[in-house]
């Protein structure tokens, strides 16, 4: 009876755990949906910013402009002035060479042309003017709306945060009581193992994009790592827990770093994956992939081609991890191979 009863107590906590799970999903869900959102923001703000400096140089350029034009029209209407209103009739008079009357009056009609043409330009000059103060406004009203939208997001998303933070713990405690931390782990590896079995069955018999891209088996020890940054977990080196080793490598980097694809190939997989989070797969061909894990945003879709140094995400620390950064695998026929002797040493030298 009291074994029932910790059996049904157990499968209770379980349940419970489950349910903690699909909330964290569905929270990283939403982070991630909303950091998407305040990037393109950010990117919308910087272009209302320019604008703003472009209209604002304008501006400047016009008002200058509309001085001057303004200083010469004031002498020119002096000068007219003084002349008297007959000012036509008097070159006429003074003049006793017929020749030299027609040349004055010419010279006259000239002027006189020139100064309307200035007066339009003036004209037109103010009326840019207004165009670019109504301009300039609406660029400002906007940027208002976007920074206050910008920290609106920014709160919401920290919000979300430090609901994930209390999630986490509650997932922790229920692992540390009712289960070793050891079986959600191999859990975890189980799930990503089917999951490369699958896509890799899936994808053996679709042929590969034509392209002029080297094989990646030729690539080895001249790949660039997704991020730069110190590693936190190394290939074969025991985890914290149990008898795990580390399939791949734990790169630390800040939120919002963009991950960079290591070379040319098709997005296989991009969604979320208990114990990886936010996971991009993306097939290299020739049985070889290579895995990004703890995204915060996924930017390709599955099916998506890429090219190498392409940013397919962006760092986070979705599926349960307690610091920002990108888990990196490299995978031949399933097999996880050491990515510290595919990618660069200069560039893991420069990332530490």
């Amino acid at each position: 009876k009291s074994i029932a009863k910790i059996q049904k107590h157990l499968k209770g906590s379980k349940k419970q755990r489950s349910e903690v799970v699909t909330e964290l999903k569905s929270l990283e869900a939403q982070i991630s949906k909303n950091s998407l959102k305040l990037d393109k923001l950010n990117k919308d703000l910087l272009k209302v910013r320019r604008q703003k400096v472009t209209l604002e140089h304008e501006l400047q350029k016009l008002n200058h402009l509309v001085l001057t034009q303004k200083t010469v029209l004031s002498e020119q209407m002096r000068s007219a002035y003084s002349m008297g209103q007959q000012q036509n009739l008097k070159l006429l008079l003074n003049q006793q060479d017929p020749a030299q009357v027609g040349r004055s009056q010419e010279y006259f009609n000239y002027f006189n042309r020139a100064r309307i043409t200035q007066i339009h330009q003036f004209q037109a000059s103010i009326e840019e003017k207004k165009q670019i103060e109504i301009e300039l406004k609406q660029t400002m009203d906007t940027q208002k709306q976007l920074l206050s939208t910008q920290k609106e997001k920014s709160r919401i998303r920290q919000k979300q945060r430090l609901q994930r933070k209390k999630l986490l713990t509650e997932l922790g405690d229920k692992i540390k009581n009712q289960e070793n931390t050891l079986t959600s782990l191999k859990s975890s590896r189980g799930r990503i193992e089917n999951l490369l079995k699958s896509l890799g069955e899936l994808l053996a018999d679709i042929p590969t994009n034509p392209s002029e891209n080297k094989p990646f088996k030729s690539l080895k020890n001249k790949l660039p790592w997704p991020v730069k940054g110190p590693l936190l977990g190394r290939f074969g080196q025991l985890k914290n827990q149990g008898d795990l080793k580390w399939n791949g490598v734990l790169i630390k980097s800040k939120h919002g770093t963009p991950i960079r694809v290591i070379s040319h190939g098709r997005v296989a997989f991009a969604d979320w994956l208990q114990g990886f989070g936010f996971i991009t797969i993306v097939d290299h061909g020739g049985g070889y992939m290579s895995l990004y894990g703890h995204s915060e945003t996924l930017l390709k879709k599955t099916g998506d081609w890429v090219s190498a140094g392409e940013v397919i995400a962006t760092t986070g620390d979705s599926g349960g991890q307690p610091q920002s950064g990108v888990y990196f695998e490299i995978r031949s026929r399933g097999k996880p191979i050491n990515p510290t002797k595919w990618c660069s040493n200069a560039v893991r030298h420069a990332s530490r």
